[in-house]
């Protein structure tokens, strides 16, 4: 596995690839890695040459600095375990080199899909994560980029601005892994006690108690979002931020629910933010 540190050696490596016809695969990460990124190394490895990782924690998308100040970083955990899953490449910048220039000049803003859902409550957050996203692609020049969808709202603008500014890499969208007791697989979780674990997965349990009444011919969002509210908030460590049913393409708000729909929440667990979904009409 060969770790780079700067964008010179990378492109000297992406240059190589390309003239050996290749396929490359790029799963973008910000570390502290768990078993949902491997689950998108892996479906890289199944559908590329070549897989490669970029763990870069982003401060663009950070609206808060205290969170980016405490977001987890453990690099040497995270060779380990890429190596072990045999990545072949990995970019490890530093913002220094992601931004000789400083803050950079280029806004990126995509207000139809990120004024709702955690674009409300995080301003500039998918500023940030437009412009490093598109960066790395631009540095990579990958065939496929894999993403998770439990950053569903992220996945959806990472498509749309790919479609829109005619991106050739293919935005691949992977299935949501949980923990064993069905919550979400986070960088964040690590910071959950065991008491704030265990209220955390309330957040799931909502959601699957929303499913149920959707199968039971319940349809008002507004009933549903109060069932799954009420469900989150018996946690008596839990603040709900959001529940909100919205159309899986468009990301608008529904006024009747429906299999198109994707219920989506964020909350926070002992100060810590989560977020989860859930596509009604997936049958698995």
């Amino acid at each position: 596995m060969r770790v780079i540190q700067n964008q010179k050696e990378l492109r000297l490596q992406i240059q190589a690839y390309q003239r050996e016809g290749k396929t490359t695969g790029l799963v973008p990460t910000m570390g502290y890695l768990h078993d949902g990124h491997i689950s998108l190394v892996n479906q890289s490895k199944t559908a590329c040459d070549i897989t490669m990782v970029s763990i870069f924690v982003n401060p663009l998308q950070f609206n808060d600095p205290e969170d980016l100040r405490k977001y987890p970083r453990d690099t040497e955990r995270d060779l380990s375990m890429l190596e072990k899953a045999g990545v072949d490449l990995v970019f490890l910048p530093t913002a220094d080199d992601m931004y000789p220039f400083g803050e950079p000049l280029l806004k990126m803003q995509m207000p139809d899909l990120t004024s709702q859902l955690c674009g409300k409550y995080r301003p500039g957050h998918f500023d940030g994560v437009l412009f490093v996203v598109l960066k790395l692609l631009q540095l990579f020049s990958p065939d496929r980029a894999f993403f998770g969808k439990k950053d569903y709202q992220q996945l959806a603008v990472i498509k749309r601005m790919a479609y829109e500014l005619s991106v050739p890499t293919e935005i691949v969208g992977c299935s949501l892994i949980r923990e064993e007791d069905g919550l979400a697989m986070s960088s964040r979780n690590v910071r959950l006690s065991e008491k704030g674990r265990k209220h955390a997965t309330m957040i799931y349990r909502a959601l699957k108690i929303v499913k149920k009444s959707y199968e039971e011919g319940k349809r008002d969002p507004g009933e549903l979002k109060e069932i799954a509210w009420d469900v989150i908030e018996t946690g008596s460590l839990n603040r709900v931020e959001y529940i909100e049913f919205v159309n899986g393409a468009t990301l608008q708000p529904v006024s009747t629910v429906n299999d198109e729909t994707v219920v989506a929440v964020a909350a926070y667990t002992e100060g810590v933010r989560l977020i989860d979904n859930l596509e009604i009409g997936d049958r698995e």
